[in-house]
């Protein structure tokens, strides 16, 4: 890190709470200059863009790491240079093995009766968070039939299990369990064929997603828009097909084909929303 301009490395920074963030990473990475495997709370996509840069910046290893494959909300994992391995299984799976790593899967289990409906997403992210606990400390949310995993710091499991009774109406069982245990479920999705002016950010997202053009440009330079869970304040980058969109606050889809020209010179594509 020596030589590095500081001044630089917040320029990536939007905000105030982005500069803090940015300040944190260079804290991280001085540690595992020193020799020790350090990680970070929970961020989201959004954060994960500015550390990509910066720690491509600062030329420290790390990965991301959520519990599995495609997590939304990951931790960094800064490794020192004694996790010299061959692949990034076998780093990931060291990291995974050493004391220090910081996940745990809590487990959320509850039984419907005739007059509940089936729990949603928001309804274990209010329910927690209700405890005053703070996002940055929660990962991704898996929600399965009568049952959710909730990948957490492993500081709050305890407090989970000690305190967390009730969701609604319906008495809940909260545990740990090893993360071995995590079970990713099957993605609920529609698809939408329909034609597009241009192959552009602002018009992909616009019709994905039902919205404006005007609005989707504003969503895109306001800094809501991830193309391959990177922010992307380009409205005129071109998506390629097999490509994931995000749209805070409007979930997620996929281009999954690029089609022929209308006689109207508009371009077929499929999309697949998830829902």
């Amino acid at each position: 890190m020596i030589g590095i301009n500081k001044e630089k490395l917040l320029n990536y920074a939007r905000t105030e709470e982005d500069k803090l963030f940015v300040r944190r990473l260079m804290d991280k990475a001085q540690k595992s200059i020193k020799g020790y495997l350090t990680f970070t709370h929970f961020i989201d996509p959004h954060q994960r863009a500015i550390a990509r840069q910066v720690l491509h910046e600062l030329g420290v290893k790390y990965l991301f790491d959520g519990g599995y494959k495609d997590a939304e909300r990951v931790t960094i994992a800064f490794l020192p240079d004694y996790f010299d391995y061959n692949t990034d299984s076998e780093t990931l799976e060291m990291v995974r093995n050493d004391p220090s790593y910081p996940v745990s899967l809590v487990q959320i289990s509850y039984k419907k009766n005739q007059y509940s409906r089936e729990l949603t997403h928001r309804d274990f992210l209010g329910a927690v968070m209700n405890l005053g606990i703070k996002r940055e400390t929660l990962g991704d949310i898996l929600v399965h039939d009568e049952y959710s995993q909730i990948i957490v710091l492993t500081d709050i499991a305890d407090f989970l299990e000690n305190n967390l009774y009730q969701l609604g109406r319906l008495s809940v069982d909260v545990k740990t369990v090893p993360l071995t245990k995590l079970v990713v479920p099957a993605l609920k999705t529609t698809e939408k064929t329909t034609t597009v002016a241009s192959l552009r950010l602002d018009a992909i997202v616009a019709e994905g997603f039902n919205i404006s053009r005007s609005l989707a440009s504003d969503c895109i330079e306001s800094g809501k828009v991830y193309l391959q869970y990177e922010e992307c304040n380009n409205v005129s980058k071109s998506v390629e097909e097999g490509q994931t969109i995000t749209l805070r606050g409007k979930g997620k889809i996929v281009l999954c084909s690029i089609g022929s020209t209308s006689k109207k010179n508009r371009i077929f594509v499929t999309f697949k929303k998830f829902i």
